[in-house]
C-alpha cells in the first residue's frame, strides 16, 4: 500500500544510499528525441492570444471536418525538450551524480541545443 510511512521509508533509504551514487557508471543509448510540446490553436483572437483545441478528439474532429477540403492547422510551440527514454533516463542519473555514458541520437555533426546541459553532465557520443 502507497502510504505516507512507506514513502518516507523510501526517502530515509534513498537518502542513506545517495553517497554510493557517484560510484555508479552506466551506459544508455541510442533512443535521442528533440521533444516540442505544441498547442493547436482553435480560435486566433489577435497575435498573441488564442483559445486552443484542448482534446485529441476536438483535434481529430477538426481534421475530419476538413477532409476532402482545403484547411488551416496552426500549432504555437510552448516547449522544446529533450526527449527519448535513453536520454531522459541517462539525464535523471547524471544529474543524482553518477557516472554516464550515452550513445545515441542527440544531433550530428553538432548535438542539438537541447542536449548541451546533459552533455556538460555525462560523457556523451552523438552518432546521429
Amino acid at each position: 500500500m502507497n502510504t505516507p510511512e512507506l514513502r518516507q521509508a523510501c526517502a530515509q533509504k534513498l537518502e542513506a544510499a545517495s553517497p554510493t551514487v557517484p560510484g555508479i557508471n552506466a551506459f544508455i543509448g541510442l533512443d535521442g528525441f528533440v521533444d516540442e510540446i505544441l498547442h493547436v490553436v482553435d480560435i486566433r483572437e489577435s497575435a498573441e492570444k488564442y483559445q486552443r483545441l484542448t482534446t485529441i478528439a476536438r483535434y481529430a474532429e477538426r481534421l475530419a471536418a476538413a477532409a476532402g477540403k482545403s484547411t488551416n492547422v496552426e500549432l504555437v510551440s510552448q516547449l522544446t525538450k529533450l526527449g527519448g527514454n535513453g536520454p531522459i533516463m541517462a539525464n535523471a542519473l547524471a544529474g543524482f551524480g553518477a557516472r554516464v555514458t550515452y550513445l545515441g541520437n542527440l544531433g550530428y555533426p553538432n548535438l542539438h541545443p537541447v542536449f548541451a546541459e546533459f552533455a556538460r553532465q555525462a560523457e556523451v557520443h552523438s552518432i546521429a
